[in-house]
């Protein structure tokens, strides 16, 4: 049997492109750690298994029936392993040549780190928000609805930690499953991901449960991940935002209605509705604005031109 430090496994959903770019930027650049790589995909129909399959003969495919979600393909990975350390990653991301290596070390001077978060970029190389703390019960009421509107509110502060440049590494509550580098021995001692959670959230609830273990994550700056979010799920932003609801309902009746706040459990539900909903509204307002400056502007190019 192969002796790997650390198996990268990729979760897939037609995503084919991005799923390549993502390939190329660990293939171009391979980590010095003795490693494999891994793409679960969730039965896709645009031809990525093939196209992995020719293109990257290499890498071992793990090709589902039907799309099982995040949590249970991420599973499929971190079973299939026996690296002691598994980066699970999203397809609309981007490795830095040396992020493997440094997550690698990070980890091995680290005896308590469970999980370990990349800072993660956007495209244009701002700083995403990952590394956050487990909400209180007001936090995370006041963030779902404050934090549509008045997103610095004091609640979303201090549940996204925005007072934080993530510049220092320091250990933090979660960490965002986009990029997320485990030890596969303290996950195992878990049982992995929560597969009740089909996508979202499932990366805050892993944390949650391997803090109630005594392990750690940390967060490290060192390691830089290019996160371009949300290529796979934007296919259908309604569906994803009640998807997300349902998730954040899950983890609250899972880890927080086993005291007096079992008797707010209707009146979350309400909320997250009601949330939703709101979350929709604004999406398909920003989507008609996008499309209406798109058509204004080709209108005025055809006046241009005219």
């Amino acid at each position: 049997m192969d002796d790997f430090e650390v198996t990268l496994a990729i979760i897939n959903y037609n995503t084919k492109d991005w799923l390549d770019d993502c390939l190329k930027a660990i293939t171009k650049a391979p980590p010095l750690a003795a490693h494999e790589i891994y793409v679960v995909d969730n039965a896709s129909t645009d031809g990525s298994v093939d196209f992995v399959a020719r293109e990257y003969p290499d890498v071992h495919i793990i090709e589902n029936a039907g799309n099982l979600g995040f949590s249970a393909a991420a599973n499929q990975a971190l079973r299939t392993s026996h690296a002691k350390y598994v980066l699970i990653l999203n397809t609309d991301t981007m490795v830095d040549p040396e992020a493997i290596d440094i997550l690698v070390e990070f980890a091995d001077a680290r005896d308590d780190l469970a999980v370990a978060g990349p800072l993660l970029l956007n495209t244009d190389e701002t700083v995403q928000l990952s590394g956050r703390r487990f909400p209180s019960f007001l936090d995370a009421i006041m963030h779902a609805f404050l934090g549509i509107i008045w997103p610095s509110n004091p609640f979303s502060v201090r549940y996204r930690m925005l007072d934080w440049d993530r510049t220092s590494e320091r250990t933090v509550d979660w960490v965002s499953g986009a990029a997320m580098f485990i030890r596969r021995d303290a996950a195992r001692e878990i049982n992995f991901f929560d597969e009740r959670f089909f996508m979202y959230v499932e990366d805050m609830d892993l944390c949650y449960r391997l803090w109630q273990k005594e392990w750690k994550v940390y967060f490290c700056p060192d390691a830089k991940v290019v996160h371009h979010i949300a290529k796979s799920s934007e296919q259908s932003s309604a569906k994803m935002i009640i998807e997300f609801q349902r998730s954040l309902y899950r983890f609250f009746a899972k880890n927080y209605s086993h005291t007096w706040k079992l008797l707010l459990k209707p009146l979350v539900a309400v909320g997250l509705a009601l949330r939703g909903g709101l979350l929709i509204v604004r999406d398909q307002v920003a989507r008609q604005l996008a499309k209406r400056k798109q058509s204004d502007r080709t209108e005025g190019e055809g006046l241009d031109a005219g």
